[in-house]
């Protein structure tokens, strides 16, 4: 049973809590750095490759739901202040996230964006029990054979990192995965600050193209989901994007699919705030 063990901070008595950052322990041992904040119903938010504690993104969606939602994130294994037990496995992702999911009382639902739109999905798979699910812009490319599990490109950019060369494995997931155009990403290297953040995130990616079934709708994986889930996706983006984003509610018993005006692969967090408060009146899952 996954257990919570040393918050930093208490909530205040008899009132709902601030700002609680813990860390709880995965079924391997692992421990996994979980921040709370907020009051209302529990929402677990997963972000994309780069996100966790203290990143823009994520502070940005924390605030823009806190004053609404109990707020939940986690660093995934191997990522911020979380641990990192070998060997890794898919599995052991969805055990960090029951085990994130059991140490807050009452019912959750999830938000995931981007690669933790997969997480997500991986986890209701597997009966992690979340009532129900607002995901934004899984980066799946809707046109690859929906029933492969190609983990070429995975070794690929594991291949990279064990020979060093962390910059080819962050440019080779931003321009496959992400499709971000190489001018953008030479930019980047400009900005000392930004680019060292994605090079020390650049061992776990080859992770996230596996949770992300090598890319491919994982047509297979998602039947058996039994909770309402919202896939959202913006105008903004290529329409690989969107397709990708239809192709998975396609896949989705009982879920639908929503192109939101002016939006792109990073939304504006008040944006997804009302798609949560939205989805929320839809009823869960028992």
């Amino acid at each position: 049973m996954p257990r919570s063990t040393h918050p930093d901070q208490h909530p205040p008595s008899g009132g709902a809590p601030d700002h609680v950052d813990r860390t709880v322990v995965s079924a391997d041992g692992t421990p996994i750095a979980v921040s709370e904040t907020g009051s209302g119903p529990a929402l677990v938010v997963v972000g994309g490759a780069w996100d966790h504690h203290g990143t823009p993104a994520v502070d940005k969606i924390v605030a823009a739901l806190r004053d609404g939602y109990r707020v939940v994130t986690y660093d995934r294994r191997g990522r911020g202040a979380s641990g990192d037990t070998a060997p890794w496995s898919i599995d052991r992702e969805v055990e960090d996230l029951a085990a994130v999911v059991a140490s807050v009382d009452g019912p959750v639902d999830a938000v995931g964006s981007c690669v933790g739109a997969g997480v997500v999905l991986r986890g209701l798979a597997a009966g992690v029990p979340f009532g129900r699910a607002v995901l934004w812009e899984p980066p799946y490319r809707a046109t690859v054979d929906p029933h492969g599990d190609d983990v070429l490109f995975a070794d690929f950019l594991d291949g990279h990192v064990a020979a060093g060369r962390r910059p080819q494995a962050v440019r080779a997931f931003l321009s496959r995965v992400l499709g971000v155009p190489i001018p953008f990403i030479a930019a980047a290297r400009l900005k000392p600050g930004l680019w060292r953040a994605l090079l020390a995130d650049a061992h776990v990616l080859a992770r996230d193209v596996r949770v992300l079934n090598g890319l491919s709708v994982p047509e297979r994986v998602v039947a058996s989901i039994g909770v309402p889930v919202l896939v959202a996706s913006g105008d903004g983006d290529p329409e690989w994007m969107r397709g990708a984003a239809a192709a998975l509610a396609e896949a989705l018993p009982g879920s639908h699919h929503l192109v939101v005006a002016g939006q792109a692969h990073v939304p504006d967090a008040r944006v997804l705030r009302d798609l949560v408060d939205r989805f929320a009146e839809v009823p869960a899952a028992e």
